[in-house]
């Protein structure tokens, strides 16, 4: 889900707004909610990426291993273009894939672990069911992503579990002091600038995330902790089966 609003959006407060477009601010969407639309991901993108294979139909031109996209907008983050979010949730999931060689995709998403009891090992480790799906456990993080035009997109991250572990603590340590009392912040009110970092085992190499705190939000920059704050209001709704999810993922890709 792409924001763009005219506050932060340099494109459109470039030129005049009719009074007309103020008045009726919101107008039309009044009946599309979380379930209605459509959460990008963000995803680090491998040496066998089909984003990456000029002979590729999902071809992105411009992209490169060790790119960060956006699965809907195909927007590229890199050293040219840095991703700087405010992490506005997080879900760990348990989400359950047909398997590619039966078509693939996302049949529904569990909230509880005792999904995995029903299932067992397959030689590739995954956790499968009864009924040949696998169960895929997931910690899903939500974020704004602060764009350099001065507009924001709301996005998805799916990370490994060590890796999320860290940005969790990261971001319960964060403490601030007015007067006498000291108190933990809303995920939203710091930035953090997300990155990739090479990474490899007896299997091979990837790209894996990597995770710099880059402060607190300035006084200018409110109106992106507005928008993480609604946005974060919105998460309890959002259903990973109606978002753009696929079986590719974060993690090590074997």
């Amino acid at each position: 889900m792409t924001n763009k609003n005219e506050i932060s959006d340099k494109k459109n407060t470039d030129i005049a707004v009719p009074s007309a477009f103020i008045d009726d601010a919101g107008s039309g969407l009044e009946n599309i909610g979380a379930e209605d639309v459509t959460i990008p991901r963000l995803k680090i993108l491998q040496a066998l990426s089909p984003e990456v294979n000029k002979h590729d139909g999902k071809y992105v031109e411009g992209a490169a291993s060790g790119d960060i996209i956006n699965t809907v907008s195909s927007t590229l983050y890199n050293d040219d273009n840095p991703l700087v979010v405010l992490p506005v949730a997080y879900k760990r999931l348990f989400l359950e894939w047909t398997p590619r060689e039966s078509g693939g995709g996302l049949v529904a998403q569990h909230e509880d672990p005792e999904i995995l009891s029903k299932t067992t090992k397959n030689d590739m480790y995954q956790d499968v069911l009864e009924n040949g799906n696998y169960i895929q456990t997931s910690a899903t993080h939500f974020v704004l992503v602060i764009n350099k035009d001065g507009g924001y997109d709301t996005a998805m991250i799916s990370m490994a579990g060590k890796r999320s572990r860290t940005w969790n603590s990261m971001m319960a340590s964060v403490k601030m002091k007015q007067g006498d009392k000291v108190f933990t912040p809303p995920s939203f009110s710091h930035k953090y600038t997300l990155s990739c970092v090479q990474e490899s085992n007896d299997r091979g190499t990837w790209f894996g995330w990597g995770i710099n705190a880059s402060g607190v939000i300035t006084k200018d920059e409110m109106s992106y902790y507005e928008a993480a704050k609604t946005f974060a209001e919105q998460v309890g709704g959002i259903n990973l089966s109606q978002t753009s999810a696929t079986t590719e993922t974060a993690d090590a890709p074997f």
